[in-house]
C-alpha cells in the first residue's frame, strides 16, 4: 500500500493528461486511417512518379526508394514524417513544460512541502508519462491494422507490432531529454520551444547525413538514426546497437534531471 502512495504523483499525471492522450491518439489513429486508405487512389501515381525518378528527390528519407509499395507509402508519409518528428514534438512539448511550469507557476513548493524528495517528483512525472505514448502507439497501430485489412493490401503485422515496439525506446528518449530541458529552464514556454528546436535540429542532422556522404557521421547526434521504421516495416529488422543507445540516453537524460533537479535552487 504504501508503494502505491507513493506514486500517487505518477497517477495524478497519467490523470491531468488522460484528455490529451486521447486526443493525440484519436489524431494519430486518424491520420493513420487517412494515409492508409488513401494508398490505392494514389499507387498508380506512385508507380509513374518511381519510374521518371521523380522519387530520388526524397533521398533524405530512409527508404523512399520503396515509396510505390504500401510499406513504403505508409514509411514515408506516416511513421518518418509523423511519427519520428510530428509526434516526437508534440510528446517533447508536452514533457519540456512539465516540471518548468511547476516552477513557472510557484506551485511546485506544494509538492516540496510534502514528505517526497525532489527526485521522486521527477521520477514519478516520467513514469506517469509513459502510458501517455504507450495508448498513442499501439492506438494507431491498431488503427493501421484495421484499416490494412479492409482494403486488401499486404503488410506483415508482426513487422509492424515491432515498429511500434522499437518505438517505446525511441519515445522514452524523447521523454527523458524533454525532462532534463524541464528541469533546467523555469519558463515553460521556453522550456518547450528549446525542446522543438531540438529535436527539429536532430531530425534535419539525420536527413544531411542520409543526403551528404561527406556529412555521414552529422547522424549519430541524432534519435533518428537509431531508429529506422522503414528496416522493421520492410524486412522486420531491428538495430540492436540503436536500441541500447536510446536507452542509454533514456538513462543518462533521466539521471542527469534527477541530479540537476535535486541541487537546483529554486525560489518558491
Amino acid at each position: 500500500m504504501d508503494g502505491l502512495l507513493r506514486f500517487r504523483i505518477a497517477i495524478q499525471t497519467i490523470k491531468d493528461y488522460f484528455k490529451t492522450t486521447m486526443i493525440v491518439t484519436f489524431l494519430f489513429m486518424g491520420i493513420a486511417v487517412m494515409y492508409s486508405a488513401m494508398y490505392p487512389s494514389f499507387k498508380d501515381a506512385l508507380v509513374d512518379m518511381s519510374d521518371s525518378g521523380f522519387i530520388d528527390g526524397f533521398s533524405w528519407i530512409s527508404g523512399a526508394e520503396d515509396m510505390a509499395s504500401y510499406i513504403g507509402f505508409l514509411n514515408i508519409e506516416m511513421y518518418q514524417i509523423f511519427w519520428l518528428l510530428i509526434l516526437a514534438i508534440m510528446i517533447g512539448f508536452i514533457t519540456a513544460a512539465i516540471i518548468s511550469k511547476e516552477i513557472e507557476g510557484k506551485t511546485i513548493d506544494l509538492f516540496m512541502s510534502n514528505p517526497v524528495s525532489r527526485k521522486q517528483i521527477v521520477f514519478e512525472r516520467f513514469v506517469g508519462l509513459i502510458p501517455m505514448f504507450l495508448i498513442v502507439n499501439f492506438g494507431t497501430m491498431i488503427a493501421v491494422m484495421g484499416v490494412t485489412s479492409a482494403i486488401g493490401e499486404e503488410l506483415n503485422f508482426s513487422n509492424l507490432f515491432l515498429v511500434h515496439l522499437v518505438s517505446i525506446p525511441y519515445f522514452m528518449a524523447i521523454i527523458s531529454i524533454g525532462l532534463l530541458i524541464s528541469v533546467i529552464f523555469n519558463e515553460k514556454m521556453k522550456a518547450s520551444i528549446v525542446m522543438i528546436a531540438f529535436l527539429i535540429g536532430l531530425y534535419m542532422f539525420n536527413s544531411i547525413s542520409l543526403i551528404a556522404p561527406d556529412y555521414e557521421s552529422l547522424g549519430y547526434i541524432s534519435l533518428n538514426h537509431y531508429f529506422n521504421p522503414y528496416d522493421a516495416l520492410k524486412l522486420g529488422e531491428v538495430d540492436i546497437s540503436g536500441v541500447l543507445v536510446l536507452i542509454a540516453i533514456t538513462v543518462v537524460c533521466l539521471a542527469a534531471s534527477l541530479i540537476y533537479f535535486e541541487h537546483k535552487d529554486i525560489r518558491v
